[in-house]
């Protein structure tokens, strides 16, 4: 007999904890050959069975009940797999019905079943300012951070997950759910950073085609419910100035999209230039009614690109824009990004070449060329001039007292929060100095420690259950096929059958047809033998 529950092991789990973050949920893990075998979504598996695709029906919204459309064509979803201790999971916790399976718990047992087509929209509760933010590009790199960045307000971390595609939405091949349970773990929202590629051409053509941008919106709000994101950052550069308006309303359509199932939306911005593509094309102010945050980039204040040296983002600098920006996007809403990162300029017959210097790579400038560094105190950082064989090295360093100055414009310009670029070039000094900011208005979270829930984890299946699982879904699809065969002997027999019905009707029509002819004129012969004929007599 196949186990369709099981008993919950001692096997630790990662403890997640809800949108609100003060409460705490446990995982409900059901092995994945089990959920495979149960779900009523499609799938397809890459070829070495390491991950899966599910396609998840449109969703349509009437009032707060979701209905999935299954006529509709379903749009693709990594499957969230958890490992533990070697064996892989599904988390029946999240959004059941998007995943086509649902659950009854009694005690430690779970019974799983295919879903119901319906569901609430989640009730998620908004971040609460001042943020505390970092961007993480390779997710997959480090480990996540294991305490919150500064408690004055929620935290959120933004990997770097999504593009933008011609036919949909692009997910990395390193969207991992563990990632997400790790930080919800730990206090933090998860909010996917969504790229344009940078690409004016691209971005042109997706902005034109509107069809599209209901696709964009379908599998964002999916991945939002089976991951457990509540939220989605918008980076969208290098766009054409001839697109502003379209950028404009494609930024508002999605974040609208996503307010309805309660999902909230940023974007990025860069500080103000007379570059059409890079900062005129951008509408700040209709970017501040449509989404909840607008992060201002308050970095790159001198290009990597550029050939003249000069400072990643001095103090005047930032806050010039800042203050400039306040005038279009209201303080609540406006996030200052800081750089965990500055450059060194390469400096030779008058021409500079940047290159990325990480904060936590900047000690040995400080150790080996101590003499060299003097403190700006106009621009609130350190600035070293190098002397080289070819030139001289120029670097204005981004540290901990520079980083300090910027940060403390969040409590004095009453602004929405920080976000950092980029997890992974800060060193532990940085995230200590940070934790002991005050960013004003917001009140530490003080809310009483949940204790977690006991968490549900279906007991692996032995060899013998999985390979009775595999037997099973083979034999399933064995009787299927065979009723389908015979249902398509017997179509093909009632069509023969009906053919020949009909052309035996049509026989019987022609011969009776004949014989009515026949008839006629034996008929037209006998009249013509009774009258006498009838002589013409000339006169």
């Amino acid at each position: 007999m196949l186990r369709k529950f099981a008993m919950v092991t001692t096997l630790a789990a990662a403890v997640l904890s809800s949108i609100s973050g003060n409460t705490v949920q446990a995982e409900v893990l059901v092995p994945l050959q089990q959920y495979l075998n149960t779900t009523n979504r499609n799938y397809e598996a890459n070829q070495y069975k390491t991950s899966y695709t599910i396609y998840v029906p449109q969703l349509e919204l009437n009032g707060t009940t979701i209905t999935m459309n299954p006529k509709a064509v379903g749009e693709p979803v990594k499957l969230p797999i958890t490992k533990r201790d070697g064996a892989e999971y599904v988390d029946v916790e999240n959004a059941t019905p998007l995943i086509g399976v649902t659950y009854t718990k009694d005690g430690d047992h779970v019974q799983l079943t295919a879903a119901p087509e319906t569901m609430q929209v989640l009730q998620n509760k908004p971040v609460q300012g001042p943020l505390s933010w970092a961007f993480d590009p390779w997710p997959n790199q480090d480990a996540p951070y294991a305490k919150k960045l500064n408690v004055s307000g929620d935290n959120i971390i933004s990997p770097s997950w999504f593009k933008l595609h011609s036919l949909g939405l692009e997910s990395s091949p390193n969207i991992n759910v563990d990632y997400v349970k790790a930080y919800k773990a730990n206090g933090y929202h998860v909010w996917p950073l969504i790229t344009n590629r940078f690409d004016p051409d691209f971005t042109s053509g997706i902005l034109a085609d509107e069809a599209v941008w209901k696709k964009y919106a379908q599998n964002l709000i999916q991945y939002a419910y089976i991951y457990g994101f509540d939220g989605y950052n918008f980076d969208f550069e290098n766009v054409d100035y001839s697109d502003r308006d379209k950028l404009t309303r494609f930024v508002a359509y999605l974040a609208d999209e996503l307010h309805k199932y309660n999902i909230q939306s940023s974007v990025d911005v860069t500080g103000y230039s007379n570059s059409p593509n890079w900062s005129l094309v951008y509408d700040r102010k209709s970017f501040a009614n449509s989404v909840d945050y607008v992060v201002l980039m308050a970095y790159d204040e001198t290009w990597a690109k550029s050939t003249t040296a000069g400072p990643v983002a001095s103090y005047p600098w930032v806050r010039d824009h800042a203050e400039k920006m306040l005038q279009e996007v209201p303080s609540h809403k406006l996030v200052l990004g800081i750089p965990f990162y500055t450059r060194i300029w390469h400096e030779s017959g008058g021409v500079a070449r940047g290159e990325t210097l990480a904060i936590k790579n900047e000690s040995s400038y400080f150790t080996n060329y101590a003499s060299n560094i003097i403190w700006n105190d106009t621009l609130k950082s350190y600035y070293a001039a190098i002397p080289t064989t070819s030139g001289t090295d120029k670097i204005w360093f981004e540290d901990n007292k520079s980083l300090g100055y910027k940060l403390n414009l969040v409590k004095e310009l009453q602004l929405a929060g920080f976000a950092a670029w980029r997890k992974g070039f800060e060193d532990d000094t940085t995230i200590t100095m940070i934790q002991g900011v005050d960013l004003g208005k917001g009140t530490p979270n003080t809310a009483p420690v949940v204790e977690a829930p006991k968490p549900v984890v279906e007991k692996p299946l032995t060899k013998a259950e999985r390979k009775a699982l595999e037997k099973a879904a083979k034999e399933k699809a064995k009787a299927e096929a065979k009723a389908a065969k015979e249902k398509a002997k017997a179509e093909a027999k009632a069509a023969k059958e009906k053919a020949k019905a009909e052309a035996k009707a049509s026989k019987e029509r022609t011969k009776a047809n004949a014989k009515t002819v026949n008839e006629k004129q034996k008929v037209g012969n006998d009249i013509a033998s009774i009258v006498p004929a009838v002589q013409v007599v000339k006169k």
